[in-house]
């Protein structure tokens, strides 16, 4: 039932579909087919656990699918706030744990085959859908004991791959597979292609894409000959115990050809079901690009040239680039949200900082820290042109760990000193996907030295589109059945709470209510009711919660009444905090509320926080109190260069 391809309204893609296609087309529209002819329900189901999620996968059909999330504060209402669903239920009832890893593997199995429409159980998942006249385009590797599993079966369920299992531990994923180890967890992968029967070897076949849902180190030593390392005319030679990207190195053939494309996605089971979720039910229509470079030699990576195009393939867009993007704009961003879907980031620095400007001249003071990575409003894709971005992917005081954090749940960045010709220029990517090529693997280099095993990571699912909107009509969602017995409504009851916390003495109904409505997306509601309850003698235990909805909702005021009440603001409300005021201390005139920021100064970089607090610090006390504060925090500085850049802010 999948063999046509979407129905489009782009005469160029129509054009295409004529004739032959080129493979990364051909793949992306089997991809696109899928997505147009499953209906979604206008809904989201949240659910408590990795065993109520399988159950409620174990629903999906092809007459209808729709988004399943676990429930957390973060991810679940970032993804809500994005798709905006009619409803939004939850499972009061878990489902029973299932312990046993082959019992699992059977249950997820089962949930994909079952999803295709196939009644017969224990029925193979290949089967299943290649009886619905479809050949799966990939493959979902998981671990039965690795809570990404849970990506795993949502996208083998949603877009028709082959289940297939691996174990063994391979690191973790800041770490460096030793050459050894990766050889076989390259040959479990391929072992995996193999087990399905399918065509696999060259790009055309049948198998194209892995998405490796399990936790493994993102970085490998290859014990590979010099023939397989990239070289190129003013790049150093390459020392064999340097590491390369663990899913740039997979699904290879002995000549270094690819014969699929890997993405990955690991971490915990919330995350990995909002990042399965946003790759399959979102749309990816605004495209938000920042260029700091401004040499001519850097420019077919900047946006000139593309965003007329973005326009007419119906994206909207919004560029920052030249003398609108510097450190002082990048932060004016933070204060005010990122609100696009796609981001394209072209910056220089090292794992732990990133500069704006020509590199390696940009001023220490112009750096900007893990501090700047945005706290999201609503799930992005990442394209980010840097040195080192994903070397520590799972690291707090990392870019990359800070961005996906955040929330980012699809990214292309480096394990390494990639070097630029190593990227794919973004006007070449948005190319590609506006001609229905998956994002991962537009954001690829195709040909030449750096198509061989290379230092640039691809995190996500590798099948996901950002196709041009004129190029493809979706359908509308399906109108949602009402609750059966054994879910809540969330937004009945929130109006319940809402209602019951007139009455609320000790806070314990209101705090429900407000979680509530930052689980159904109502930030503005949500902060007005915040409100009606900062006086009360409860606010201190709502302030935690009450952070977030008016972080995005901009209240600058009221976000920082709420945040004095915290007596332990976690990472995540301090980067708020900065975000939300750094560029405004100004205008901060108390000492308790200044000595926030003191008590709030970030690691790594506590240089760039005390550059901005220093003046206001010294206006608001006194410039003697302010010297002596900054020296305690150079006393406790750790790292001996900062240690001495704060000692000379000092002096």
């Amino acid at each position: 039932m999948f063999a046509a391809a979407p129905q489009t309204n782009s005469s160029t893609v129509a054009n295409q579909t004529a004739q032959k296609n080129p493979w990364g087309v051909e793949l992306g529209l089997r991809v696109a087919g899928v997505e147009a002819k499953i209906p979604t329900l206008d809904r989201v189901v949240l659910v408590k656990d990795e065993a109520s999620f399988l159950d409620e996968i174990s629903h999906w059909r092809l007459e209808a699918r729709w988004p399943v999330l676990i429930e957390d504060d973060i991810f679940a209402p970032q993804f809500i706030r994005a798709f905006k669903p009619a409803q939004v239920l939850r499972r009061v009832e878990k489902a029973p744990n299932v312990d046993d890893p082959a019992v699992l593997k059977a249950a997820i199995e089962n949930a994909v085959s079952s999803a295709w429409n196939c009644a017969v159980p224990n029925t193979l998942p290949v089967t299943a859908i290649v009886a619905q006249t479809y050949t799966p385009p990939g493959v979902a590797i998981m671990d039965a004991s690795d809570p990404a599993w849970v990506a795993g079966v949502a996208l083998a369920a949603g877009r028709g791959l082959a289940p297939v299992f691996i174990q063994g531990n391979f690191g973790g994923a800041n770490d460096v597979l030793a050459a050894d180890q990766f050889d076989k967890l390259s040959k479990a992968v391929d072992q995996c292609f193999v087990s399905t029967g399918l065509s696999y070897g060259q790009l055309g076949d049948a198998l194209e894409a892995a998405v490796l849902c399990k936790t493994t180190a993102q970085k490998t030593i290859l014990n590979v000959s010099d023939a397989l390392r990239p070289s190129a005319r003013g790049m150093p030679a390459i020392n064999p115990i340097d590491p390369v990207a663990v899913t740039d190195a997979l699904c290879r053939n002995t000549d270094g050809s690819r014969y699929a494309f890997c993405g990955a996605i690991f971490g915990t089971s919330p995350y990995c079901a909002y990042a399965a979720m946003s790759s399959l039910f979102l749309s990816r229509n605004s495209i938000g690009a920042f260029n700091s470079y401004q040499s001519e030699v850097l420019a077919k990576y900047g946006f000139t040239e593309l965003e007329p195009k973005l326009v007419e393939a119906g994206y909207t867009s919004k560029i920052w680039s030249g003398t609108t993007a510097h450190m002082f704009d990048w932060r004016q961003i933070l204060a005010h949200g990122f609100h696009c879907d796609v981001l394209f980031l072209n910056s220089s620095g090292n794992s732990d900082f990133f500069e704006f400007g020509t590199p390696g001249k940009t001023p220490i003071q112009e750096r900007g820290a893990p501090g700047d990575i945005p706290i999201l409003s609503k799930p992005l894709v990442l394209h980010m042109i840097h040195s080192w971005s994903l070397t520590a992917p799972m690291y707090h005081a990392s870019i990359g760990g800070r961005w996906l954090e955040s929330g980012v749940y699809a990214y292309v960045g480096s394990v390494q000193e990639p070097y630029l010709p190593a990227f794919s220029p973004p006007a070449e990517i948005m190319a590609r996907c506006a001609n229905f090529v998956p994002y991962l693997i537009a954001a690829r280099v195709w040909e030449g030295p750096f198509a061989l095993p290379w230092r640039v990571a691809t995190l996500g699912d590798p099948l996901m589109l950002i196709q041009a909107p004129k190029s493809l009509q979706l359908t509308a969602r399906k109108a949602p059945p009402p609750p059966v017995p054994g879910q809540e409504d969330v937004l009945v009851n929130c109006k319940k709470l809402l209602t019951q916390s007139k009455e609320d003495k000790e806070g314990t109904t209101s705090i429900a209510a407000l979680r509530e409505l930052i689980q159904r997306g109502e930030d503005k509601i949500a902060a007005q009711f915040w409100l009606t309850c900062a006086a009360r003698s409860f606010a201190p235990r709502m302030a935690p919660f009450a952070l977030e909805p008016l972080f995005r909702q901009r209240n600058a005021d009221q976000f920082l009444t709420a945040y004095r009440m915290v007596a332990q603001p976690t990472p995540r409300a301090i980067d708020m905090l900065w975000q939300m005021w750094g560029d405004q201390l100004v205008q901060i005139t108390d000492g308790d509320t200044i000595y926030l920021f003191v008590n709030g100064v970030r690691s790594p970089w506590a240089i760039n926080d005390w550059r901005r607090l220093l003046p206001a610090l010294s206006r608001v006390t006194s410039a003697d109190i302010a010297r002596k504060e900054l020296l305690k925090a150079a006393a406790k500085e750790a790292d001996s260069n900062q240690k001495s850049i704060l000692q000379g802010l000092a002096n």
